[in-house]
């Protein structure tokens, strides 16, 4: 039993320093899926403790605290920051985004109410997206796995009343599970089908302007919003590592940008931290309160966090919440954020 108690914490303790492989080796199968999982080892950690102070094992005791006690600092938003340094980006510049002259702004003093949720090939509750955007005043949305029908039953529940600007990704064949779209409050000075190249769903964007504050006084800015959905490692794990990778881009955007959407990673995948440390931030690494778990919508535990809103220099996050929309697995990531 001891023996066997010890080859469990060993193989424990190397599952969860996978996640220190460098990004093409992760992109292989189940990795992908063993990394999400790496936030719940410390119930098997647990549990092999509590069994090895049972027998007075204590060598194997002081492997299961190990355990624990990297999952519990690789669970802490102050270690993933820290861990997270920028670097130098890998990837070329998202695409610009077409401009034209407008005087379109929030009157929000700069603040910005963004949300983002996987529809679940169409399948999410019209009438209740509109409902939360209604309640939360929310200015941007971008939602994913889209189909026409969803669009005309959110047009009928009133949200081109609420948020009147609209850019569609172009429909392919191999979407992944429907096309992404963007909406917003005013009216955009700018707006792309496809922002960023992830092999997956084309990434629509909007440029607005915003009324922002700096020690000059109140100036116009602008910035983008992008809907992303990168594909599921299941659908082509390499696809998923390159676009999740793909979003450290906007670090050199020199106009403040936001990808929203579902990124089908959690910060424990090293394609993410690899995004991060060029230079992108992330909604719950601004806020620090842990993971904001999006997935999936029917149980509250275990929850992964696969929906991500991040940014570049440009922005700040001051607030990331995660709310249920009937009829799809994930919940709704709600951000609050500023210019800088």
């Amino acid at each position: 039993m001891v023996t066997a108690l010890t080859i469990i914490a060993i193989l424990l303790l190397v599952w969860w320093l996978l996640r220190f492989l460098p990004a093409d080796v992760e992109a292989h199968m189940p990795m992908p899926y063993s990394t999400a999982l790496d936030r719940h080892l410390w119930v098997p950690a647990i549990i092999g403790m509590v069994w090895s102070v049972a027998l007075g094992c204590w060598r194997v005791v002081a492997l299961y605290l190990t355990l624990l006690v990297l999952v519990s600092v690789g669970e802490s938003p102050y270690y993933r920051r820290w861990f997270s340094k920028p670097a130098e980006s890998s990837h070329a510049t998202a695409n610009s985004v077409a401009v034209k002259p407008a005087d379109s702004s929030l009157p929000t003093g700069g603040v910005i109410n963004a949300m983002t949720l996987n529809c679940r090939y169409g399948r999410a509750d019209a009438a209740d997206i509109v409902r939360l955007v209604r309640e939360q005043h929310i200015d941007v949305l971008a939602l994913e796995e889209l189909t026409d029908e969803l669009i005309g039953q959110l047009t009928h529940e009133g949200l081109d009343t609420l948020l009147p600007y609209c850019q569609q990704g172009a429909q392919h064949a191999g979407d992944n599970g429907g096309f992404n779209a963007v909406w917003s409050r005013n009216e955009p000075v700018g707006r792309i089908a496809t922002f960023l190249d992830i092999h997956a769903a084309d990434v629509p964007a909007i440029t607005i302007n915003v009324d922002a504050h700096n020690s000059a006084g109140q100036t116009k800015r602008q910035i983008t919003f992008a809907a992303a959905h990168t594909k599921s490692p299941m659908r082509g794990c390499r696809e998923w590592s390159y676009g999740v990778r793909a979003v450290d881009a906007i670090a050199t955007n020199p106009e403040p940008t936001v990808i929203l959407g579902d990124l089908n990673a959690c910060l424990d995948h090293r394609c993410l931290r690899d995004a991060l440390a060029a230079g992108v931030h992330d909604a719950s690494l601004d806020v620090a309160h842990g993971p904001t778990l999006t997935f999936p919508s029917w149980t509250p535990w275990p929850r992964i966090e696969l929906d991500h809103a991040l940014a570049n220099s440009g922005v700040v996050f001051h607030s990331a919440q995660a709310i249920t929309v009937r009829n799809t697995d994930h919940r709704a990531l709600l951000v609050e954020l500023k210019l800088v």
